[in-house]
C-alpha cells in the first residue's frame, strides 16, 4: 500500500462508484426489457428480441476489458476512466433519443408510422447498448490493478471489497426500480437518468485524483514478460471467444472469424514468443462457468423467477436484490474469511454453495423454499469473481500486474 492512506481511500471508493454504476446500468436495463409494459410494450418486442437487446450491452463488457487491459498501462488509467464516462454520455444520449422517437410530440403513433419508429429506436437502443457494454467493461479493466497496485499486500481482500460496489449497485438500482414502478412505467427515461447519478460522482471523485505507477512498470516486467504469461494458448482461447461472439452479432462468415483468429493468435505468438503458463490458462478456464454462474445468472434470474413469484404477487427482482445483499454484505467483510478458509478454500466452498442454490432454484416452488436456494446461490457466488482475481496475483504475479488481462479474457 502507497504512503498517503487518505489519497488511497479517495481513489478506491471512487473505483469502489464506478463499479455501482456498471451495476446501475446492469440492474436498470434488465428492468428494462424484462417488464412487458416498458421496452417490450414501446418496441413491440417478445421475449428472444428483449434479451437480445439486453446481450448487447453484455459481450462488449468482455471485449473492452480485453482489449483495454492490453493497452492500459500505455493510455493510463485516467483515459479508461473518462472513456468509460464518455460511454455512459453516449448510452443516455442515444436512449433519450430512442424514446423522442417512440413517443413524439403530437398524435401517437399507428401503422407503418409505429412500425418504422420502432425500428429506428432499436437501432439507436441497441447501438447504445454496444456503447454501454464497452464502458462497463472499461471500468472492469481500470479499476482492478488500481486497486491491486493500492494495496498490493492483501489484493484477495481489496478486490473483494471493492466489488461489493457490484452487488450494492444491483440492490439500490433494484430497490429505486421497483418502488418507482409506477413512474417508470410511465415514462422509463427516469432509469437512463439513474445511471447518470453514480457515473458523475465517479468522474468528479477520479477526474483529478493521483493514480499509482502500474505495477508491471513499477516492478519492471516488460510488456512482453506480461503477455507471455498469457501466452498464446491464451490468446487463442480469448480471440476464439471474441471474434465467436463478433461473428455472431454481424454475421460474419466462419471463413472470416478463423482468419481473423488465426492472424491475431499468429502475430500475439511472435511478439510473446510463448505458449503460456498451463497455471493461467485453466484459471482462464474454470473463469469462464464461474463468471456466468454469477454475471449469467443475475441477467436471467428475473425471468427465471418469474412463475413461481408472480404467483405469489411479488416481483421477480426481489430475488436478485436478495442474493446481492447478500453478497454485499460478505464482500465487505471478505478479509477474515479468505485468512481462514484461503483463496482456493474459499473458491470450492463458493463452488458447492453455488451448485446447490441454482439446482434448488430450477424447481423452487413457494416463497419459502425460493429463498432458501437463492440465500445458498448468494452465498456460493459472492467470492467467485475477486477472489480469482487474487488466486491469479498470487499464482501468476507477472501476468498479474495488469491484472484484468490475463483472467479476465475468459469472461467473453
Amino acid at each position: 500500500m502507497s504512503s498517503n492512506p487518505d489519497k488511497n481511500q479517495q481513489l478506491f471508493w471512487g473505483c469502489f462508484i464506478a463499479l455501482v454504476t456498471t451495476s446501475f446500468a446492469f440492474i436498470t436495463r434488465a428492468f428494462l426489457v424484462n417488464d412487458p409494459s416498458l421496452w417490450p410494450a414501446d418496441l413491440g418486442l417478445d421475449k428472444v428480441k428483449a434479451q437480445e437487446l439486453f446481450g448487447a450491452g453484455i459481450w462488449p463488457f468482455a471485449i473492452s476489458i480485453i482489449l483495454f487491459s492490453l493497452v492500459i498501462d500505455r493510455v493510463g488509467y485516467r483515459a479508461a476512466m473518462v472513456f468509460s464516462f464518455v460511454c455512459y454520455a453516449v448510452y443516455a444520449v442515444l436512449a433519450l433519443q430512442a424514446h423522442a422517437v417512440l413517443h413524439p410530440s403530437g398524435a401517437p403513433l399507428e401503422g407503418e408510422a409505429l412500425a418504422a419508429a420502432r425500428a429506428s429506436a432499436w437501432n439507436l437502443l441497441y447501438a447504445g447498448s454496444i456503447i454501454l457494454g464497452l464502458g462497463n467493461g472499461t471500468v472492469e479493466a481500470f479499476i482492478n490493478p488500481v486497486v491491486a497496485t493500492l494495496f498490493n499486500r492483501e489484493k484477495t481482500k481489496w478486490l473483494n471489497i471493492l466489488h461489493a460496489g457490484w452487488p450494492a449497485g444491483l440492490v439500490v438500482g433494484g430497490l429505486i426500480s421497483i418502488f418507482l414502478g409506477a413512474k417508470v412505467a410511465a415514462d422509463w427515461r427516469i432509469l437512463v437518468y439513474l445511471i447518470s447519478i453514480p457515473a458523475i460522482v465517479y468522474m468528479l471523485m477520479l477526474l483529478r485524483a493521483k493514480f499509482p505507477v502500474n505495477e508491471r512498470v513499477a516492478a519492471g516486467t516488460s510488456y512482453r514478460e506480461m503477455l507471455a504469461e498469457f501466452g498464446v494458448l491464451g490468446a487463442a482461447l480469448a480471440g476464439f471467444l471474441v471474434f465467436k461472439q463478433l461473428g455472431m452479432v454481424f454475421g460474419w462468415p466462419q471463413a472470416v472469424t478463423w482468419t481473423l483468429l488465426i492472424v491475431s493468435v499468429a502475430a500475439y505468438g511472435l511478439y510473446c514468443r510463448s505458449l503460456g503458463r498451463p497455471i493461467l490458462l485453466f484459471l482462464c478456464l474454470i473463469m469462464m462457468p464461474l463468471a456466468t454462474t454469477e454475471l449469467g445468472t443475475d441477467g436471467a434470474i428475473s425471468g427465471i423467477m418469474e412463475e413461481p413469484l408472480h404467483a405469489i404477487g411479488a416481483n421477480p427482482l426481489w430475488v436478485l436484490i436478495y442474493t446481492s445483499s447478500i453478497m454485499m454484505c460478505l464482500r465487505f467483510v471478505a478479509g477474515p474469511i479468505v485468512r481462514k478458509l484461503t483463496p482456493l478454500g474459499l473458491l470450492a466452498v463458493c463452488a458447492v454453495l453455488a451448485s446447490a442454490g441454482l439446482f434448488l432454484l430450477s424447481t423452487a416452488q413457494g416463497l419459502a423454499f425460493i429463498f432458501f436456494a437463492a440465500t445458498l446461490y448468494g452465498v456460493g457466488k459472492t467470492f467467485f469473481w475477486p477472489t480469482m482475481l487474487g488466486v491469479v496475483a498470487e499464482q501468476t504475479p507477472k501476468a498479474a500486474r495488469s491484472p484484468s488481462m490475463p483472467l479476465q479474457a475468459s469472461a467473453c
